[in-house]
């Protein structure tokens, strides 16, 4: 028979344990709830902050992993949001030298402040949660808390790794969601380019012929001369564009009235390099 010291060593055991899971199961349900990054990582600092009542709470991205990069990364993608930041494999490595296992340490020195905690208030201990998925790695979610003890190097950190490991399924199913939209906002401009191109490409072709036709038996002397010449050049801008349009291979966008957004051809083609700003400017 179980003495009563040992039975209540059981019992806040359990509860400890009960409280562990609970807290996972409000993390998991933002991570159901969120349907792509920029929906998540919004929300997952200050979630982690209430849940587990810290006082700073920081995602480190991978500035190493493409998929991240190509979603997030660029100038072309909005900033990240408040408590996300971009560091190195390398970098990271440098500084946690194992990035398998869970970091603790209650001694932060200014060199773990600027890596994880730029903007944040300074913690007296922290915890840095390597995020892998399927063999890669995403980076690092990092815990801040006011008490020295919080994170005291040698801890139990079975619960912190479970925690890590919700984070990086989320972030991974996040990301798969943005690539699965991409690709699918992509094939649609890739469509739609083509269709423009072939209803484009023999009208302007047409137009080509009878204006140079028009010019070849036209006396300069003509005064719709000129204006044959300047339709002319409207008309090779029209082809330039329909050329531009048919070298579409991405889903770009640029702001435009009202709020509106439209495909960016030249940044979409891959073409956005001064001869081509150029050519159109002409």
């Amino acid at each position: 028979m179980l003495s009563p010291r040992r039975m209540g060593e059981l019992l806040r055991h359990a509860k400890r344990n009960e409280e562990i899971l609970k807290r996972l199961d409000e993390v998991e349900f933002l991570l159901l709830g969120r349907h792509g990054l920029d929906q998540l990582l919004p929300d997952l600092c200050r979630t982690i902050s209430e849940v587990y009542n810290l006082e700073a709470v920081t995602v480190v991205l991978c500035r190493d992993h493409k998929r991240l990069w190509r979603i997030l990364g660029g100038p072309r993608n909005k900033p990240l949001p408040a408590n996300c930041f971009w560091r190195s494999r390398k970098d990271l490595r440098i500084i946690l030298s194992d990035l398998e296992r869970p970091f603790l340490c209650n001694r932060v020195g200014r060199e773990l402040i600027e890596t994880f905690f730029p903007e944040s208030p300074k913690p007296a201990s922290m915890g840095v949660l390597p995020l892998w998925s399927r063999g890669d790695f995403l980076g690092a979610l990092c815990l801040g808390s006011g008490s020295l003890k919080r994170y005291e190097p040698g801890l139990e950190t079975d619960f912190l790794s479970r925690l890590g490991r919700k984070i990086a399924i989320g972030m991974e199913t996040c990301l798969v969601m943005d690539e699965s939209r991409g690709m699918e906002r992509r094939e649609a401009a890739l469509e739609m380019a083509g269709a423009a191109c072939h209803e484009l490409a023999q009208p302007v072709t047409t137009l080509t012929l009878m204006i140079d036709k028009l010019l070849r038996t036209s006396s300069q002397e003509n005064p719709l001369y000129q204006s044959l010449i300047q339709l002319s050049r409207e008309v090779d801008k029209v082809g330039s564009l329909v050329h531009r349009i048919s070298q579409v291979s991405e889903y770009v966008t640029k702001p435009y009235a009202q709020g509106m957004k439209i495909i960016d051809v030249d940044a979409a083609a891959g073409n956005s390099g001064p001869e081509m700003q150029k050519e159109v400017d002409k």
